[in-house]
C-alpha cells in the first residue's frame, strides 16, 4: 500500500512528525508509534491552518470531505459537514452538551450543517463522533477541531 501526506507547516523552522499505526485488524484503543521524522521547513508559501487532530477509530476508509479546518477565517455560521464512516450508525458533532447530528445520505456518508459562531473567540473544543450500534448511547470520538 501507498501512504500519502500532505504536510502544512505554520512558519520555518524545524518540525517532527510522529506516526501511529495499527494492523487493521488489530482492535487494540491505542495506537504505538511507528514512525518518527525531522523535518527542516526552509519557507513557507501559503498561510497554513491545522488539520483535526484524528481518534484511533478514524480508520477503515473513513474520509473527510470538509470542513477541513475550522481557522480564524473560516465562515462559522453555516459549517457544512460531510464524512465517510464505513459502518457508523449515527454521526454528531458535539460542542460542549450541544449535539447536532448529520444526516446520513446513503451508505457510509452523512451531511449536515450547525452553526459555530457562538464559540469563536472561547477556546473550545468541536469533535465528530460515531455511534457504531453496539450501544445507542454510546459515541467514540474521529476527529477534534479547536475554534479560537
Amino acid at each position: 500500500g501507498v501512504v500519502q501526506l500532505l504536510l502544512h507547516f505554520p512558519s520555518p523552522g524545524w518540525y517532527k512528525l510522529q506516526i501511529y499505526a495499527l494492523p487493521l485488524s488489530d482492535p487494540s484503543k491505542s495506537l504505538p508509534n511507528v514512525y518518527n521524522y525531522l523535518i527542516h521547513c526552509t519557507k513557507t508559501l501559503n498561510p497554513c491552518f491545522p488539520f483535526p487532530k484524528q481518534y484511533v477509530q478514524w480508520k477503515d476508509g473513513c474520509y473527510l470531505y470538509e470542513p477541513l479546518n475550522l481557522c480564524e477565517s473560516t465562515k462559522l455560521t453555516h459549517v457544512k459537514w460531510r464524512v465517510l464512516i464505513p459502518h457508523a450508525k449515527q454521526v454528531a458533532v458535539v460542542v460542549d452538551d450541544e449535539w447536532t447530528h448529520l444526516e446520513n445520505k446513503g451508505g457510509p456518508v452523512f451531511e449536515g450543517t450547525c452553526n459555530l459562531n457562538q464559540y469563536r473567540g472561547k477556546d473550545k473544543k468541536v469533535t465528530l463522533n460515531a455511534n457504531f450500534g453496539e450501544d445507542e448511547s454510546k459515541y467514540s470520538t474521529m476527529l477534534e477541531y479547536h475554534i479560537k
